[in-house]
């Protein structure tokens, strides 16, 4: 009778999230329950986040056999904690907008009383001035009491309107986020499944997936100490999640996998050329979808965390263990999750192209000799502990390299000048104009150490065989030479108290009575 009512009634658990693994277009969660049965159950659990897909829904129960899994529509009884609050918020402005708009109706009240007296006054002024009843100061100081307190009041009319427009604009969004996440979180699913097996305890894991509810991105902080030719890189994900639920003490896994990209490889279609009249399209095959995914999990996926994260390849991508257990609200701001801290060896020198920035760059070129994949994502960099500057950093495969910039180093100074200028005709008739530049780019090192520098010296190219440019003097001997972008590359060592000047002379010929657009 007992094993009867339970199928019919259904035994309703509860259960945990134990880990949680974000792939770039969703997230699989995992959860654990205990369950003690008697011999064939039905198994429900609810408050399960409703954007849940369906078919991604996978239930292990080792020692048990399981029947039909089955999801249902289910609800909340009561609001979460988060959704309560939002309540109160919205309570608390809408009692605001009242009390502000209670003032408005006296302060309209006042006004209109004011008014009264005002439009009356004359009258009763006269007639009391002429029977002598009251002196002349006192109606002087009532009309000016009854002056100031309309000015008041309109002052005040125009305060309270803009205070109300503000509240009210805070109420609407208010309101407007109530209602999103009432939407998410009110909006449930029931997982529901039979199952049959001895007498006794078992645990029961199941997981599903939630399409476009969580993201990640790196983020770096990138150290540079050039004493020591080093380059410190704190590897962070910056998390955030949506899925209606929150993480609470939670292991997480990142993803770089996307199940539900197309699996079948472009085939090639023919490429038309045709003229722009004719506006022909070109056809395009559609990506070809997968089923929902599933995460075919197992114990070690809700295993004790690591004590060290370590990237794991997967076939066709790389997963990394946030370590540590982490608890994320659903809606909560993105967090930066710590996920390695590596140290690489760099080699440091400075850049600079006097020509558009008087500047000498610190540039380290390091190499990635940790096991980690290093995404492109944003970061900051630092000389040592001073803040320099923001960098993107590309895609950095285990053993690449990678130059990155680390700022401006004010101790080297870079100066290019424009010594003089000359302009002539030449030619038998005179029909050609020709300029003249000279130029000094001077680099001194006023640090305490010998630098290695860059220096990318540059003229103008010619684009139209009517415009030449020649160089006629160029000193020292550069060492490298760019003749399509017109550049010349010295790599001079400076030690401390150092200078390194270069001198440039070039002339530009075209046609007499023309202008030439880019000289400077």
């Amino acid at each position: 009778m007992n094993i009867l009512i339970a199928l019919i009634c259904g035994l309703t658990l509860t259960s945990r999230i134990d880990t949680v693994i974000v792939y770039p277009n969703q997230v699989v969660v995992i959860r654990s329950a205990s369950v003690s049965i008697a011999g064939q159950e039905e198994l429900i659990f609810t408050g399960l986040p409703g954007a849940l897909v369906d078919n991604s829904v996978r239930v292990r129960a080792p020692g048990l056999k399981i029947g039909d899994v089955q999801i249902k529509p289910g609800y909340l009884a009561e609001p979460t904690p988060a959704v309560r609050k939002m309540e109160e918020r919205v309570r608390v402005l809408e009692d605001s907008v009242k009390i502000l708009e209670d003032e408005g109706v006296v302060l309209k009240a006042k006004e209109e009383f004011l008014n009264s007296v005002k439009l009356g006054a004359p009258e009763i002024i006269s007639r009391e001035l002429q029977q002598g009843r009251v002196a002349p100061e006192s109606w002087r100081g009532a009309l000016s009491f009854i002056a100031e307190e309309l000015s008041q009041v309109k002052v005040r009319q125009v305060v309270l309107n803009r205070e109300v427009e503000a509240v009210r604009k805070r109420l609407d969004a208010a309101r407007q986020e109530l209602s999103g996440a009432r939407a998410l979180v009110e909006n449930r699913k029931e997982l529901r499944f039979t199952v049959n097996g001895e007498p006794g305890s078992y645990r029961i894991n199941f997981s599903y997936a939630i399409p476009r509810a969580a993201e990640w991105q790196p983020y770096y902080e990138l150290r540079a100490d050039p004493t020591k030719k080093t380059v410190n890189i704190a590897y962070y994900a910056r998390l955030s999640q949506r899925t209606g639920e929150n993480w609470e003490d939670v292991r997480i896994i990142l993803s770089t996998a996307t199940p539900s990209a197309g699996i079948t490889p472009p085939q090639p279609e023919p490429w038309y050329l045709t003229l722009l009249e004719e506006q022909a399209q070109i056809k395009r095959l559609p990506a070809v979808p997968v089923g929902a995914v599933g995460e075919d999990f197992s114990e070690s996926a809700i295993s004790s965390t690591p004590a060290e994260i370590k990237p794991v390849e997967t076939g066709v991508s790389l997963q990394y263990e946030i370590p540590g257990l982490v608890s994320l609200n659903s809606g909560e701001s993105a967090r930066n999750l710590l996920l390695t801290e590596v140290s690489l060896p760099a080699e440091f020198s400075f850049y600079s192209l006097p020509r558009v920035e008087e500047k000498a760059f610190l540039t380290g070129r390091l190499v990635n000799s940790s096991p980690f994949l290093f995404l492109s994502g944003e970061g900051n960099t630092f000389v040592r502990d001073e803040f320099t500057g923001s960098v993107q950093l590309p895609v950095v495969a285990p053993q690449e390299s990678v130059s990155l910039g680390f700022g401006v180093d004010e101790r080297v100074k870079v100066r290019r000048e424009l010594v003089k200028t000359f302009k002539s005709r030449v030619g038998l008739t005179g029909r050609t104009e020709r300029l003249q530049f000279v130029y000094r780019t001077t680099v001194e090192n006023y640090s305490s150490a010998p630098v290695r520098i860059k220096v990318v010296e540059q003229i103008p190219v010619s684009s139209q065989k009517e415009i030449r440019v020649t160089v006629t003097k160029i000193e020292p001997r550069f060492d490298a030479q760019d003749e399509t972008i017109g550049t010349f590359t010295y790599e001079p060592e400076l030690k401390p108290g150092a200078r390194f000047e270069i001198n440039l002379e070039y002339q530009v010929e075209y046609p007499a009575g023309k202008r030439v657009l880019g000289l400077f």
